[in-house]
């Protein structure tokens, strides 16, 4: 499976309509970055691995390795954090001359838990969301400019391609009997050198010539008004799942568990006692 490519469901989240889930997803990275308190950080992915497995019956087994890239950053941020914080005055044990402070830990597990938050929130939208009905829905119900959504839909559907273009890459080099798990630093550089060139040139001549003949043949921007063979409109359902989401968030922030909790507590009355 493609870590980046659109998977075909009939979950809550396929169903959803992309402009709606775009917006969460938008919500949930701007919350992941605006909470301070690990605790949490810690229930809000909690929260989204059921969402992930619940709602929009994705199967974590699936990912396979690619679920490092969620929780790689985050064991490695969580250590370095552990260690080398310099306000710790709490000291939980020293090896030699680092020392392990509480704040330390809770201040390393609070950037830990943003990455798979963050990770896990992207890949959930595009494993759920048809790139053609989420540029449909931008135009439709959020009045995007169709070169703008365009670009979206661009930069979701150059990821797979990349993906899928490397992956022929190797194996044409596997095929002609190239050692693809060479040792050695120097080596190794050698090797991801006769993929990535090859890449980067099949990128801009093939793919890129292929996007500008598709545009250019099917007139894109030849007329101020598009039609559209899909009418697409939020349902309510929709609209009270995003709007429980921005209840939550600005209930986090007026509660001081946010960024902007020192300043929002000045207005509220548990903030003036």
């Amino acid at each position: 499976m493609s870590l980046l490519q659109y998977l075909d469901g009939n979950s809550f989240f396929h169903r959803m309509d992309p402009s709606m889930k775009f917006l969460w997803t938008m919500l949930i990275s701007l919350l992941a970055f605006s909470v301070t308190n690990v605790y949490l950080l810690a229930l809000l992915l909690a929260v989204h691995l059921l969402l992930i497995r619940v709602l929009a019956n994705l199967r974590f087994r699936s990912f396979g390795n690619k679920l490092l890239l969620a929780f790689g950053p985050a064991a490695f941020f969580f250590v370095l954090y552990s260690f080398l914080y310099p306000a710790g005055r709490t000291i939980l044990f020293s090896f030699w001359i680092l020392n392990v402070s509480l704040e330390g830990v809770l201040f390393g597990a609070a950037v830990a838990l943003r990455f798979p938050i963050l990770v896990l929130t992207a890949i959930l939208f595009v494993l759920t969301t048809d790139q053609r009905r989420f540029v449909y829905s931008l135009i439709q119900v959020l009045r995007v400019p169709v070169s703008i959504a365009y670009m979206l839909m661009v930069a979701l559907r150059i990821a797979p391609l990349i993906e899928e273009e490397m992956n022929n890459i190797i194996d044409a080099h596997a095929i002609r009997g190239m050692d693809m798990y060479a040792k050695g630093v120097r080596e190794k550089f050698r090797r991801y050198r006769l993929i990535i060139i090859p890449l980067i040139v099949r990128m801009f001549k093939s793919v890129g010539e292929q996007m500008a003949i598709t545009l250019e043949s099917r007139g894109f921007g030849a007329y101020k008004q598009m039609t559209f063979a899909e009418q697409l409109r939020p349902s309510r359902t929709d609209v009270l799942f995003l709007s429980a989401w921005i209840l939550f968030f600005a209930l986090v922030i007026l509660a001081g568990f946010g960024t902007f909790g020192a300043f929002s507590n000045t207005f509220t009355p548990w903030g003036r006692a």
